[in-house]
């Protein structure tokens, strides 16, 4: 696939899961290889366990699963892309809100994904995992 389809793709995932509000975990599927690397900056501390890094699509369903038991979704608004090659960044904010505590945080966000044959093989994020780590606790 050219990079244009591959922006197309991150833009439709993305508008896919902020409309079912990370209700739908296993919309991802249909984007993602089974063999999927997936890398989170907060890589499992300040509290955040869940952004642990994830091999293959059974390891990031088990990553969604965590993050949206301790969060619910306010957004994910996937503001503009750059694309090179078979890689594309992704430019947004999301906000989620902490199921303990109650409170809200909103972050931007930049996420990296290369694809391979119209999927996501390689996803990593980037966030304020300060901001993120303030509302768990």
């Amino acid at each position: 696939m050219d990079t244009q389809s591959n922006v197309e793709k991150m833009r439709k995932a993305f508008a896919e899961w902020n409309d079912c509000k990370a209700s739908d975990v296993g919309m991802w599927e249909k984007y993602t290889t089974e063999d999927l690397c997936m890398r989170s900056l907060g890589r499992g501390q300040y509290g955040l366990e869940f952004s642990c890094s994830r091999d293959g699509r059974a390891e990031m369903q088990e990553y969604l699963e965590d993050l949206t038991r301790a969060f619910e979704m306010q957004h994910w608004t996937l503001k503009d892309t750059i694309a090179q090659d078979d890689r594309v960044v992704g430019i947004g904010t999301c906000a989620w809100t902490h199921k303990d505590t109650g409170k809200t945080v909103e972050t931007p966000i930049v996420i990296i994904c290369r694809f391979r044959d119209g999927l996501v093989c390689e996803y990593e994020e980037y966030y304020d995992t300060a901001a993120v780590a303030a509302v768990v606790s």
